[in-house]
């Protein structure tokens, strides 16, 4: 969008930047001027002043602010222009040339949802079975302010009751159900939600896309066949895994905090946010993924995972890990003891003690595997000894420090009562079984596989799809040398297409990471429909075509060249947009300069390649 200069001054002189803030940031008048607690950096004494003549916010401590659109592009991590948007739309302004919005087709879904919610919220307020509601939830510890923050509400108990009310607003019965809200019965429709505690989930700017119903009345909670809860089911607004619970209002702290927790609850969100670790977040029962953690790395490069200290928790934790470390987060977990999780540990021991707890056993993820693998073992039965020792001697291998490593084969002896040289002897019999990704130096000038494993001819009219094709290939050829492909290409991930990147974090996150030698069979049932599709057409191209050329150091070198020439086209289209989008001089110049070398790179592979 080319920025109107007129637009963006009118919309400033528009705003009123005390209001704009005061729904960040808790402000008190002081003469002209306004000042709270800077959000951008942790401090007791406020340093942040809002100026309502000059249209400026500013810290005085960390230099955090500037005029409304500054201000709303650092609170929110947003670009010049979708601060731009928002701040129109708060001022109720029209922006000239404004393309139509990605979500427009969304809009009523979305006002259909909070015409729910508010009718959610009210029930809870203004009905006798509100009020037993309301005893089961402040017995939880909710005050009202944590109900208010987060919306909660109550379905009611008669079967129509919210159908009615949507009916009543001229929706429509299709859209209704499309939403997870209604179902259509023999006679009439009927509401999905009935007698439950309502929590609304909320898409990253705070629009109503689903719900999470609780049980509290006490026959229910007795009733082992009745579902604890029951989460509105994937619309086209709603997609578990691409929703975080709670993160339109942890982002701000997130921001400030460096740092985001993530639970496995909604009541362990509340939990912690009533505690004053308002970073919290949740996934919607799902495990994490990809798509959840690019969202999370415009935020803050620093997780802290705290999820159940029972079975399923900590192979949540386990599988968090995994994931996490593929995208680069620096990782720390909190292991609950005493409590089975974070919001029982609250009721238990009270928010002080939790925060103080939560904040004094931060553990890197080592010391966390290291622990639950010693934990609830019977280290008396030999069996299960020997197995405890494998697991942690799995660990210890992937360890890059030798110090590390003594340091945790000195701890494991002490824990098994073993004796240190003896555990040292069998440490080094399990690294001469097993593979050690540490020390791997593959030697890529052997092929890897026989002259029939070729490609058709017309791929070729597709270089940079066959060469993507060629770099899964060889790491489906052995692990060492999966893992040292993937150490090479890192950086230059954006080459690959969506599916092919989809399927080579398969391949290199979920499969390698449990499995040593590739299995087909294993992994296509790590795969859905459409990565078995990507994959089977890989497959296809490895067995039907003509490509004679031979899998060597010099073809895997051409395929990665390739890869990072396409990678910084692509990355260069991206500058384009963001140079158009830009009004700084001295940012467009950055992004121009980069957008210069990228392009000097790409010259000198292609030459490179025709030597």
């Amino acid at each position: 969008m080319q920025k109107d200069f007129d637009d963006v001054e009118k919309i400033i002189e528009a705003t009123d930047i005390v209001a704009l803030v005061s729904k960040y940031v808790k402000l008190e008048k002081q003469g002209k001027n306004y000042k709270g607690l800077c959000p951008f950096h942790s401090e007791d004494t406020p340093s942040f002043v809002v100026s309502p003549d000059k249209k400026l916010a500013h810290c005085f401590g960390c230099g955090g602010g500037g005029n409304p659109i500054d201000f709303l592009m650092q609170i929110e991590n947003i670009d010049f222009k979708d601060a731009l948007a928002m701040l129109a739309e708060f001022n109720g302004i029209e922006i000239k040339n404004k393309p139509k919005a990605k979500e427009d087709n969304n809009l009523k879904y979305f006002k259909i949802m909070q015409v729910a919610s508010d009718f959610y919220k009210k029930y809870l307020e203004s009905t006798n079975d509100g009020i037993i509601a309301l005893k089961y939830l402040e017995k939880r510890g909710l005050t009202k302010d944590i109900i208010e923050t987060f919306k909660i509400g109550l379905s009611p108990d008669v079967g129509d009751t919210l159908y009615q009310v949507l009916k009543e607003s001229d929706f429509l019965e299709l859209d209704m159900s499309d939403l997870s809200l209604i179902e259509k019965g023999k006679k009439d429709y009927y509401d999905l939600f009935s007698n439950r505690i309502m929590f609304p989930i909320r898409d990253i700017n705070s629009h109503v896309v689903a719900f999470s119903g609780r049980i509290y009345k006490e026959e229910d909670l007795r009733n082992k066949n009745q579902p604890k809860y029951i989460n509105s089911r994937e619309t086209r607004i709603f997609h578990k895994g691409e929703i975080l619970f709670n993160l339109d209002l942890a982002k701000q702290y997130i921001l400030k905090k460096k740092r985001v927790i993530i639970h496995e609850g909604q009541m362990d969100v509340i939990a912690s946010y009533r505690s004053g670790l308002q970073e919290a977040i949740c996934t919607m029962g799902t495990a994490l993924t990809d798509y959840h953690a690019k969202v999370l790395r415009r935020l803050t490069d620093n997780v802290v995972l705290c999820f159940d200290a029972d079975k399923a928790g900590i192979e949540a934790s386990k599988k968090a890990i995994r994931l996490l470390k593929n995208n680069n987060f620096n990782i720390h977990l909190v292991l609950i003891e005493g409590a089975k999780d974070p919001d029982e540990y609250v009721l238990k021991f009270g928010k002080e003690k939790y925060n103080e707890f939560f904040n004094s056993n931060l553990l890197d993820s080592n010391s966390y595997l290291y622990k639950v693998n010693l934990m609830n073992q019977n280290l008396e039965d030999s069996l299960v000894k020997e197995s405890v020792k494998n697991e942690i001697f799995a660990l210890i291998q992937q360890m890059e420090s030798n110090t590390e490593q003594s340091d945790y084969l000195f701890n494991l002896s002490k824990d098994l009562n073993t004796d240190l040289e003896a555990l040292k002897k069998d440490y080094l019999d399990y690294c001469n079984t097993h593979y050690v990704r540490k020390n791997v130096e593959p030697d890529f000038k052997e092929p890897l596989y026989p002259s029939e494993y070729t490609y058709p001819t017309e791929i070729k009219k597709t270089e940079f799809m066959l060469c993507e094709i060629r770099l899964f290939l060889f790491a489906r050829a052995n692990k060492a040398y999966a893992l040292e492909i993937d150490k090479r290409i890192r950086n230059y991930m954006i080459g690959f297409s969506p599916d092919m990147m989809d399927l080579w974090i398969t391949l290199i996150s979920n499969f390698y990471e449990n499995y040593p030698v590739f299995e087909e069979g294993i992994f296509l049932r790590m795969l859905d429909e459409k990565q078995t599709r990507t994959y089977m057409d890989v497959v296809a191209y490895a067995k039907e075509g003509k490509d004679k050329t031979p899998y060597t150091e010099q073809s895997l070198m051409d395929s990665i060249s390739k890869l990072t020439e396409l990678s910084c086209k692509n990355q260069n289209t991206i500058l384009s947009v963001q140079i158009e989008s830009s009004d700084d001089d001295s940012e467009k110049i950055a992004l121009i300069n980069q957008k210069i070398k990228n392009k000097r790179k790409q010259n000198e592979l292609k030459k490179s390649r025709r030597k």
